[in-house]
């Protein structure tokens, strides 16, 4: 069975959602080992954005259900991030290059914090 756009994209997001909370953990860690006068706001600014990102997830899992479409398994793998899903009882899987994933999650953390990171 075809999946939909909207089925693809909204499975995509959903499996990449916890590398975003990854890159800001790594990144909260950097920021409290460092030696920084705003240490403290940058450490609540990044809680606030996880704090989106959570909600956000929650509700694509709301749409997922929704959509009828079930994350069966997603594995980290050398060379890509790989999932197993079904969308109305038929079983597809979906691999993303870790250069593809690098760049979406660059570009969606971007959106959160209200960052143009565009070439101008």
């Amino acid at each position: 069975m075809k999946q939909s756009s909207e089925e693809l994209e909204i499975v995509k997001k959903y499996i990449e959602m916890p590398l975003l909370m990854d890159i800001i953990e790594v990144d909260k860690r950097k920021i409290e080992g460092g030696e920084l006068r705003l240490k403290r706001e940058l450490l609540a600014y990044l809680d606030s954005i996880q704090e989106r990102i959570t909600r956000d997830g929650y509700e694509l899992k709301k749409k997922l259900k929704e959509m009828d479409i079930k994350i069966i398994k997603q594995e980290r793998l050398a060379e890509k991030l790989h999932a197993l899903y079904s969308v109305r009882g038929f079983e597809h899987e979906m691999n993303l290059l870790w250069s593809k994933v690098r760049t979406d999650s660059l570009l969606t953390l971007a959106a959160y914090m209200k960052v143009d990171i565009t070439d101008s």
